[in-house]
């Protein structure tokens, strides 16, 4: 497994892809095995420097996975939107249907590095 490094500081370009899903006990499975499909291939493209699955513990949000990427800058990030969705295409998976079989909810999006010195 790659480590993940996330600089916070005011200079960094790095971007965060967060997504965050709830995933119904009964489908957990398969859309496990398709997250360690997807993580395998991006670990494997330029700009990649880590990956961490969360599961919730305690909280009042409704996602209880979340998977936090780290790029090195939004271009790396981009291309590798473009380079998944050619994966995808390669291996007969359809994401959002798949997702939407297994009764998979989840919010996507990428951010950036906030300094905490700027509001």
């Amino acid at each position: 497994m790659t480590s993940l490094s996330i600089v916070p500081s005011a200079t960094t370009h790095q971007v965060v892809r967060l997504d965050v899903f709830t995933v119904p006990e009964a489908t957990r499975a398969p859309f496990e095995a398709a997250m360690r499909r997807n993580i395998g291939f991006i670990a494997t493209l330029p700009g990649y420097r880590g990956h961490v699955v969360l599961e919730k513990l305690a909280g009042p949000s409704r996602f209880e996975i979340a998977t936090l990427a780290v790029w090195d800058d939004e271009a790396a990030i981009a291309a590798a939107v473009l380079e998944v969705r050619a994966f995808y295409a390669r291996t007969g998976f359809d994401m959002a249907a798949s997702l939407a079989a297994w009764g998979v909810e989840g919010e996507l999006g990428s951010y950036r590095i906030a300094s905490p010195e700027q509001p």
